[in-house]
């Protein structure tokens, strides 16, 4: 087994099966051999996407969970039962292109240095989505939560054009396919983090495992955008800012009590207005 695909699906029906489709579409031969397969982690559907799922045999696995229990517990499921050399983090909310998946197993296959890697992310008018940035310091947590964004010009790489392949220190789990040996070394998600912030706190044991991340300008999927968070109620909006704090928290001590009544504001605001 040479990649596994990890999807984890909340309510998606429609974007997984699109993204399944593309898969299938996309690396025929590769699943026919059983070189690739496809773990899907559902977090508790209502909306039929179950039996949508139980369809599939062979390469198609589904891993049902009774309730939501979190991106990261959910992708740790997935990634635990991979048999492949490489797995891949996918966003259901993407559409697999041409040789994407080929491209960044080359990449990998060539560059014993590199952990995992990303590739470029598109608009669904192809368009270039901005993936990759910086590791945050102290400051751009009150520029991004105080929706200061023009002053996160370095953190959010803003000068990065995305048309070369180059190291990063983080890009999005939308897209990530990283040594299934390196994921054993360092431990999976840091399952504390629920839905935000288990993707940046992952790059940095990359990184901190002597392993590199690197983005590829050569490999393209589309990417819809975050359509499960825009369905968040206030109660799964409340876990997501408590990851944002414990991130800070963990990396920064305790000044982050500093950001306590900015994240309280922001998620109010942000819950009322959804």
């Amino acid at each position: 087994m040479i990649l596994s695909i990890i999807i984890v699906n909340w309510n998606g029906k429609e974007l997984t099966e699109n993204c399944i489709e593309s898969i299938l579409l996309t690396n025929k031969e590769r699943i026919e051999n059983n070189e690739f397969e496809i773990i899907v982690v559902d977090n508790g559907s209502a909306d039929g996407s179950i039996d949508y799922l139980k369809t599939f045999s062979g390469p198609v696995r589904l891993i049902s969970n009774k309730k939501n229990t979190g991106y990261a517990p959910a992708c740790n499921q997935g990634m635990k039962e991979a048999s492949g050399k490489y797995v891949l983090l996918l966003g259901n909310d993407t559409v697999i292109l041409d040789d994407a998946l080929e491209r960044c197993i080359k990449f990998l296959n060539e560059n014993n240095n590199c952990g995992a890697a990303g590739c470029k992310l598109l608009n669904p008018d192809g368009t270039v989505q901005n993936n990759c940035k910086k590791f945050p310091k102290f400051i751009n947590g009150f520029y991004t939560y105080l929706s200061l964004d023009s002053l996160n010009h370095e953190y959010d790489m803003d000068w990065f054009k995305y048309d070369e392949t180059r190291e990063v220190e983080q890009i999005s789990t939308t897209f990530l396919m990283i040594r299934k040996s390196l994921l054993e070394k360092i431990g999976y998600f840091d399952e504390s983090y629920k839905i935000l912030y288990n993707d940046v706190d992952l790059c940095k044991r990359i990184w901190e495992a002597g392993s590199k991340i690197y983005f590829l300008n050569t490999a393209e999927v589309i990417h819809l955008g975050s359509q499960s968070t825009k369905k968040a109620d206030f109660s799964l909006r409340k876990i997501m800012y408590k990851d944002i704090y414990r991130y800070y928290r963990r990396n920064f001590g305790l000044k982050a009590i500093l950001l306590k009544p900015i994240l309280a504001a922001r998620l109010l605001f942000v819950s009322a207005t959804k």
